[in-house]
């Protein structure tokens, strides 16, 4: 029906319409001239053929290639529902603003009335909008979506408790261990581990407090540093992080695990690697050394389920809500747990003014902060060990006791010879 309406404002004949649609479509086959085996076109790739898309793609992709995909994707299917090409649409845009934002208008109402979850419709909106950008062709009515802000699937949603985080870690492979680690214990997003495409990713030189001697990973200071590329940062600026002690056993059990296997690490060796014992890298990932941002998600998930039902970001809120409970406990700095998280604040500012470089004393000031805040990240481990949990429970009580109770403590001790070293000499 909206087809019919477009191509009557327009007088296109019917018979102009199949030959213009075959810049996008689903699916075919076509076979190759070196081998005699049939090949798929992915819609992407039929889309990518028209050289304006293909225009219009690459523009986007230099500020996001996940971002670049999604939006031509969301094209391809709002052309495929309303049965037009994107050159159509984009002549009708030039042509007519007024159907076109009609058009699209429309599409958001159908798409609440499918019950669509509102940040799924404004992709849809954003995309189109990118689209007819580029044939300078701006819509100017405000377009509304009814609960914009609104997550359905994040409203029950809760970071884990140590238990549980246990027990994740505790069915976890090796591989997935390590995964989660950085991710709950070092706060970095999936897309760091690995990008998008799996071109590139976390490497073993970003981890300067890792060495590799005589074939054997090892710590040389603790708690491990972690260097995320602004090539691999969101907020494309470059920034660090550290790991906790059991993130690193993890992390260091890994490597040595593959240099067993007799796989050569290096500098720019992943952190995590592909499973090229399984060769799961098949097709467009085929040979590629970074395991895509889609797949590290993907074992994540593999993980939680069937028992928890959580998206893999949950461990980043994780490692987000512990060290808020640090910084409340006057454990670590505010803009420290934000730098660490790879949002932009006062220490980006000067780690960006000092090209990259930040004053030592202040770097091991960070490194001291993050140190003592582990309790909080490896809460699984205190709770199971049963002198660190008494251990937690007596500073939490010297914290909070009064100064008449303290007094009674030093008493006590005094009583029994603690802390009078001149009297243990003599």
């Amino acid at each position: 029906m909206i087809k019919d309406q477009i191509l009557d404002s327009r007088n296109i004949p019917q018979d102009e319409v199949a030959e213009r649609q075959t810049d996008m479509g689903k699916q075919k086959l076509v076979t190759t001239n070196n081998t005699a085996k049939q090949q798929k076109i992915s819609r992407k790739q039929r889309m990518l053929a028209n050289p304006d898309v293909k225009r219009w793609y690459d523009n986007l992709a230099r500020g996001s290639p996940l971002t670049a995909d999604v939006r031509v994707r969301r094209l391809d299917k709002f052309c495929e529902i309303h049965e037009i090409t994107p050159m159509e649409l984009a002549e009708l845009g030039m042509k007519d603003l007024r159907t076109v934002t009609n058009l699209l208008e429309d599409h958001i109402t159908w798409m609440e009335e499918k019950d669509y979850a509102p940040g799924y419709i404004e992709d849809f909106v954003k995309s189109v909008k990118s689209w007819l950008r580029e044939f300078d062709v701006d819509i100017r009515r405000k377009l509304k979506i009814r609960n914009q802000d609104y997550t359905p699937t994040l409203q029950n949603e809760r970071v884990p408790n140590a238990e549980e985080m246990s027990e994740i870690l505790s069915r976890a492979t090796l591989r997935a261990s390590v995964m989660i680690s950085l991710m709950a214990k070092s706060g970095v997003r999936p897309e760091v581990i690995g990008n998008h495409d799996g071109t590139d990713g976390l490497r073993i030189k970003d981890l300067p407090d890792i060495v590799i001697h005589q074939g054997v990973a090892k710590c040389i200071n603790a708690p491990n540093r972690i260097i995320v590329r602004r090539e691999l940062s969101k907020a494309r600026h470059q920034y660090f992080t550290f790991s906790t002690s059991s993130g690193t056993k993890k992390l260091l059990a890994y490597l040595n695990d593959r240099l067993a296997s007799g796989e050569p690490l290096h500098g720019d060796s992943p952190v995590v690697a592909p499973d090229y014992v399984y060769k799961t890298n098949r097709g467009n990932n085929k040979n590629k050394p970074f395991l895509p941002t889609r797949q590290v998600s993907s074992v994540i998930r593999e993980t939680f389920r069937p028992r928890f039902k959580w998206r893999p970001y949950v461990l980043r809120a994780y490692f987000d809500t512990e060290l808020l409970i640090a910084e409340s406990k006057g454990k670590i700095a505010h803009d420290f747990r934000a730098f660490f998280m790879g949002h932009k604040g006062t220490i980006e500012a000067k780690y960006t003014t000092n090209k990259g470089i930040l004053p030592e004393i202040l770097i091991k000031e960070m490194r001291e902060s993050f140190k003592r805040s582990e309790e909080f990240l490896d809460l699984e481990i205190t709770k199971e060990d049963p002198i660190l949990q008494q251990k937690e429970e007596a500073q939490d009580a010297i914290q909070n006791a009064t100064p008449e109770e303290l007094g009674k403590v030093l008493e006590m001790l005094q009583t029994l010879n603690i802390g009078k070293t001149s009297q243990a000499k003599e």
